[in-house]
């Protein structure tokens, strides 16, 4: 959490006796998800599931607690909320992301654009945003992922841009493409499935249905050159979002009034697809998921180092 916005959630539910821990995002660590407690943050997080009080932080990669305690662990036998700030069969998720950032930035502040303090660039920073929401409208992390990272304009350490072609366990293909480097379309992922399409925008979500599921168009139609028919729905325009309207669902969901929003399970899926992609770009191989976390945690000692 911003920390301005965290003593407010303390106040709302301190009568709940409800422990809140708050957390900057450029705090993350990365080895992980899930995995070891380093950051002074991460120790209250723990102390927080061991005593039974509610947790939540404003990103999962900053989060390196035990997978017993999270997940399958305490945090869920307690019925603890544990939350992170995501008919027909899909056949093509893709994602396009751009977070357009000037050497200024990186000038800032010494950790960013940094392995030590970053863990990473794009991929495990801004674009954990992007990736969030691809896993979530995927139901899921691909399977497999063969992925090039690099730095194409900014002179940095860590990668500026990431690509990725990506396989869920289902079958369905797609691409992924993120960077800092170019100013285009800040965030557009297409879930392309034999009814449809639907297309997220920022603030916008817009779905064209097909007249006929594909896989019936294939086996009957009789026209050998005529595509199916498209409708276009009216586009869905977002409603009041951002860190308010989530911190309220948090809120809700600690009083046992609204259902999360966004449950910590779902955290882990962004930064471990994260992963996979600079693993698989450093040893210029394709990468299974789950992640072998012993692999990548040598590589990131190793870039920490500077080997």
């Amino acid at each position: 959490f911003h920390s301005c916005h965290g003593v407010r959630i303390c106040e709302r539910v301190g009568a709940w006796n409800v422990h809140v821990v708050l957390q900057e995002h450029q705090l993350s660590r990365l080895v992980g998800p899930f995995q070891r407690v380093e950051s002074r943050v991460s120790r209250h997080a723990r102390a927080a599931l061991r005593s039974c009080k509610e947790f939540q932080s404003h990103d999962a990669v900053a989060l390196r607690l035990t997978s017993g305690e999270v997940g399958g662990g305490k945090g869920r036998h307690l019925g603890q909320v544990f939350a992170v700030q995501f008919a027909a069969k899909f056949r093509k998720p893709s994602l396009l992301a751009t977070w357009p950032r000037p050497a200024a930035y990186f000038a800032l502040a010494p950790w960013r654009g940094t392995w030590r303090g970053e863990g990473g660039g794009i991929l495990i920073n801004q674009g954990q945003h992007d990736l969030d929401l691809l896993c979530h409208l995927a139901g899921g992390p691909p399977a497999r992922v063969v992925g090039w990272t690099r730095a194409r304009l900014h002179a940095i350490e860590v990668e500026d841009t990431g690509d990725a072609l990506a396989e869920w366990p289902g079958g369905a293909a797609g691409s992924i493409h993120i960077s800092t480097a170019e100013a285009d379309e800040a965030q557009r992922i297409e879930v392309v499935g034999t009814g449809g399409r639907l297309r997220v925008l920022p603030g916008r979500l817009e779905v064209h249905r097909s007249a006929v599921d594909f896989r019936e168009y294939a086996a009957t139609a009789t026209n050998a050159f005529a595509p199916p028919a498209v409708e276009a729905l009216p586009a869905l325009e977002g409603g009041p979002g951002g860190h308010v309207a989530i911190y309220r669902n948090l809120v809700a969901a600690m009083a046992g009034t609204e259902p999360l929003l966004a449950p910590g399970r779902e955290g882990a899926w962004p930064l471990e697809l994260a992963n996979a992609i600079v693993l698989s770009a450093a040893t210029n191989a394709e990468v299974r998921l789950p992640l072998d976390r012993a692999a990548y945690s040598d590589l990131l000692a190793r870039r920490r180092r500077g080997d």
